[in-house]
């Protein structure tokens, strides 16, 4: 963010173009950011979400000025950067959990909750009486929930019935080279078919490690359904996700060189 005085902040309170002009560009840098942040899932960042995202983020700066009762500027870049998370999480979800209401998503979120992150034991609370009480999901209903949580690109989602009467799920279909003509693809269909492989080759690894050695990575870079913590935020990534803080360094050490071995491992036998 660039310098912003107070001066500057009290005018575009009262709606001073030049001041409101300062201001958007004082927390362009942080929108753009934050707007990265929350549309990277899935070891790969959406273009086109990052720009509604970073849309988003600046509506909301405009209607923080005329919310914010503070007055210095370090209290404003605090409200703005709190405004802005809440809203580009709101608007990452409705755009990435389609086809579940808002109420639905709540119950599964709040199993979510219960079940300490683990998506696969808040489907089964979520469409538990006991647990959910009158809240209660269907099964069927959970395991949507559960799906669009994961985000669009999860593989076991159902994409219809094959030939044969068979569920097809993403994987199946990503796995399966489309039978295209070649003077119809251009550069970019391969770097995303590409980007889909690798995509399913590190969601079929990590599936095959240890529940905590598959969280510390996927925080690593944000991998849906783990948020993005890298390795400045250990404190935060083990109150959140219950591993023992003097456990997540050497975690994290033991998950990459399992996760090598994997991979080599799966490589060795493609070649073979």
């Amino acid at each position: 963010m660039i310098s912003l005085s107070e001066a500057q902040l009290s005018a575009a309170k009262d709606n001073d173009l030049a001041a409101v002009t300062a201001v958007v560009e004082a927390t362009e840098e942080r929108i753009q950011q934050l707007a990265r942040k929350y549309a990277t899932g899935s070891g790969r960042t959406d273009a086109s979400l990052t720009e509604d995202l970073a849309q988003t983020g600046r509506i909301a700066v405009w209607e923080c000025l005329s919310r914010f009762n503070g007055h210095t500027v370090a209290e404003f870049f605090t409200y703005v950067d709190r405004t802005l998370k809440g809203a580009m999480s709101d608007t990452r979800k409705e755009q990435t959990r389609q086809g579940v209401s808002r109420s639905v998503a709540a119950v599964f979120e709040a199993a979510l909750s219960m079940a300490e992150g683990n998506p696969y034991e808040a489907e089964r609370m979520a469409a538990d009486a006991d647990t959910m009480g009158d809240r209660r999901l269907s099964r069927d209903t959970a395991y949507a929930a559960r799906l669009s949580w994961q985000g669009v690109e999860f593989l076991d989602a159902p994409l219809g019935e094959s030939e044969t009467g068979e569920t097809v799920t993403l994987a199946d279909r990503l796995a399966a080279q489309e039978d295209v003509p070649v003077d119809l693809l251009e550069p970019s269909d391969y770097e995303r078919e590409r980007r889909k492989v690798t995509s399913i080759r590190v969601r079929r690894t990590l599936a095959r490690m240890s529940w905590d050695q598959s969280t510390v990575l996927m925080a690593l870079t944000g991998i849906a359904p783990v948020s993005y913590y890298g390795t400045e935020h250990d404190d935060q990534l083990a109150a959140d996700h219950r591993i023992p803080r003097n456990m997540v360094r050497i975690t994290r050490s033991k998950a990459k060189d399992r996760f090598a071995e994997i991979w080599s491992a799966d490589e060795k036998r493609q070649v073979a």
